[in-house]
């Protein structure tokens, strides 16, 4: 009777140390996706800080942007869903990490009302930020604090006015990219940027299609973005 009562007692202590062992490696196997998510989210919200640019910032990215990772190493990506895969998949590769990366220079934005804008470094990003008076980025990153980046983007192609008075249309965000950097390589110190040329089309996350005929107009919808109207 005594052998019957301990071979129970030895088998309920191997089903509770299995469950306990199922439960806890689901829960640690949560806590680490947690991790990584809260890791990518952290480091957008530091990248775009640093200049107030994006969704919740005052100036839209012009990608491809390069991404430089703590470790020295690189990547270029189209957009933000590549963007967040980038940091997702290096964050994974580093578990222990926990320095941010950065953006590479020279980068380009659009501000608000058109003009495009290249930044050469990281004094430039300070300029474009002390430019830019919405909070978002003033208060610190948290938990839980997810950054929202789209609302609408510019459909291409694009014409963009030089300050000389030469017009460029770029069929794509890279050709755009490339005309702006050429452009900022041939000029010392600018005192005006290229500007969007109205009319201007945007499409919305759920694919509308919406004519811009100003930079008034293109602003008051930005704003609409960043109030979550």
């Amino acid at each position: 009777m005594n052998t019957s009562f301990f071979k129970v007692c030895f088998l309920a202590l191997i089903s509770f140390a299995f469950v306990s062992l199922i439960t806890s490696c689901s829960e640690s196997d949560e806590l680490e996706l947690v991790s990584v998510e809260d890791y990518v989210d952290e480091a957008m919200f530091d990248m775009e800080a640093a200049g107030k640019i994006g969704r919740n910032g005052c100036f839209d990215i012009v990608f491809p942007v390069t991404i430089i990772f703590p470790d020295g190493s690189s990547v270029s990506v189209d957009d933000y869903d590549a963007m967040k895969e980038a940091l997702k998949t290096w964050k994974e590769a580093n578990p222990d990490a926990e320095a941010k990366p950065s953006f590479g220079f020279p980068l380009e934005v659009i501000s608000e009302d058109g003009e495009t804008i290249t930044v050469d470094d990281r004094d430039g990003l300070k300029v474009l930020r002390r430019k830019c008076h919405r909070a978002f980025h003033d208060r610190p990153w948290r938990p839980g604090h997810r950054l929202h980046h789209l609302c609408f983007k510019p459909v291409f192609p694009l014409s963009v006015e030089f300050p000389n008075g030469s017009i460029l249309e770029a069929a794509t965000p890279r050709t755009l990219k490339n005309a702006l950097r050429a452009w900022r390589r041939s000029v010392d110190n600018p005192e005006s940027h290229p500007v969007l040329i109205f009319p201007i089309t945007i499409e919305y996350e759920d694919g509308t299609l919406v004519e811009v005929g100003s930079k008034e107009e293109l602003k008051e919808l930005k704003k609409q973005c960043y109030d979550g109207e």
